[in-house]
């Protein structure tokens, strides 16, 4: 891992406002205004119960940033809704992704916050990765274009279809991921576990066990675009309906022993987001 010398600090004046928007069609590539979260947005965001994080090397360049609202829940519980979390491309794979969310959670627990929202493409591996293994949300919930087509090329001119993350704050769950000090390994005998949608099948909605595998790509850039609609609506059937008769997302398993690679999420009807 490369170690760069990167600032994560809350925004404070207009040029990192200026900055995230800048970032925004860096990242993401938008076309289209309508796409992109306003200075306006950002600033009243980071004032009024959220919070705006920038990243920023020791040169001054602003290299990503994070954004998050104040929620409630229908309970009445305050949360936060992550918006946005960006790194430019150079930048990736250094841990300033994690180094965002890590700010984040420290940010909300001051405001006396413990639980953040957001939403993430779960055909991306790389997601699933970062998201459910490492920051250890649980997912309960599939979103159908929730943004709409945007005008993005990352978004492949399809749905944005979406996993809703949860990621609990104080759990013991969360402490152990994102603390390797504190981590436990978790084995699975995967062999004995059903997969409903094997290389991206049909899925099978009969399954009733205890954990259930959901297949996903692992080179989704380089798949044509009838295929990665084969792709999402296959997983779109198979989460809804698992998530209806009550499994969640509790755990991501990439196997790269031998060819190709293959990627997991793993359902569980025991969910330990509140422990």
């Amino acid at each position: 891992m490369i170690q760069v010398d990167t600032e994560i600090r809350r925004a404070r004046e207009f040029a990192d406002y200026q900055a995230c928007v800048d970032l925004q069609k860096k990242v993401w590539g938008f076309a289209e205004l309508t796409d992109v979260t306003s200075l306006p947005i950002l600033w009243i965001a980071n004032r009024f119960g959220g919070c705006v994080l920038v990243a920023q090397e020791a040169s001054g360049r602003f290299i990503g940033f994070s954004l998050a609202l104040l929620a409630k829940q229908p309970s009445g519980a305050d949360f936060w809704w992550s918006h946005m979390t960006a790194v430019i491309s150079e930048y990736r794979n250094r841990d300033i992704g994690l180094r965002l969310k890590l700010r984040q959670r420290e940010e909300a627990l001051k405001q006396g916050v413990d639980e953040i929202r957001w939403t993430f493409d779960p055909l991306q591996s790389i997601n699933g990765y970062f998201n459910v293994a490492k920051l250890g949300v649980v997912v309960r919930r599939y979103e159908e274009n929730i943004y709409g087509v945007t005008s993005s090329s990352l978004h492949h001119g399809l749905p944005t279809d979406r996993f809703v993350a949860e990621w609990n704050l104080n759990s013991n769950r969360v402490k152990e991921r994102i603390d390797p000090s504190e981590s436990s390994v978790v084995f699975r005998d995967l062999d004995r576990i059903p997969c409903v949608n094997p290389s991206g099948t049909d899925p099978r909605l009969e399954f009733s066990d205890e954990q259930l595998l959901v297949e996903i790509p692992t080179n989704l850039p380089d798949l044509d675009r009838a295929v990665i609609e084969d792709w999402q609506h296959g997983l779109k059937a198979a989460c809804r309906h698992y998530f209806e008769a009550g499994y969640a997302v509790v755990d991501f398993i990439k196997l790269d022993r031998g060819r190709p690679e293959r990627a997991f999420y793993v359902l569980s009807r025991t969910t330990p987001a509140s422990t």
